[in-house]
C-alpha cells in the first residue's frame, strides 16, 4: 500500500531528479502535513524527521533519504522510530535503487558503440 503511493508519486516525477530525491519529498510532504489516508497514518507512526545541521553533513550510519530544503542552510533525514518503520524506509530506499538501475539497463540497452563515434575523451 505504502510502496504503491509512493510509486505512483515516484512515476509522476521528473525523470531526470534522482528516485532518492524524490522519496525525501515525497517523505517530508507526507510527515508535514496532517494525516489524511492510511498510507500517511502510518508514515506518521513509523517515521520521524532529524534535522543536520548542514547540507552536506556527513551521512548517516545507514543510507537514507535527505530532503533539502531551499530557503534554510538545515537538511533533513527521515529514521524509522520502530524495528517495522526501519524496514519500511530501507524498503523504500531499495526500490528507489532499483528504479535507478531500472533506468540505467534501459538507456544502456537504448545505447549502440556506433554513438560514442567521434567523441575523445577530456572533450
Amino acid at each position: 500500500m505504502i510502496l504503491e503511493a509512493f510509486s505512483e508519486y515516484l512515476h509522476a516525477a521528473d525523470p531526470r531528479r534522482p528516485a532518492t530525491d524524490v522519496l525525501g519529498q515525497w517523505l517530508w510532504q507526507k510527515l508535514t502535513a496532517p494525516p489524511v489516508s492510511n498510507v500517511d497514518r502510518v508514515l506518521h507512526c513509523e517515521m520521524s524527521i532529524c534535522a543536520v545541521k548542514t547540507k552536506g553533513a556527513a551521512a548517516a550510519e545507514e543510507p537514507s533519504p535527505r530532503y533539502e530544503r531551499s530557503d534554510s542552510k538545515d537538511a533533513y533525514v527521515f529514521k524509522g522510530t520502530s524495528g517495522s518503520g526501519k524496514r519500511l524506509l530501507k524498503s523504500l530506499y531499495e526500490y528507489c535503487c532499483s528504479y535507478e538501475q531500472q533506468k540505467w539497463a534501459r538507456w544502456v540497452h537504448g545505447v549502440k558503440a556506433s554513438d560514442f563515434n567521434g567523441r575523445r575523451p577530456n572533450e
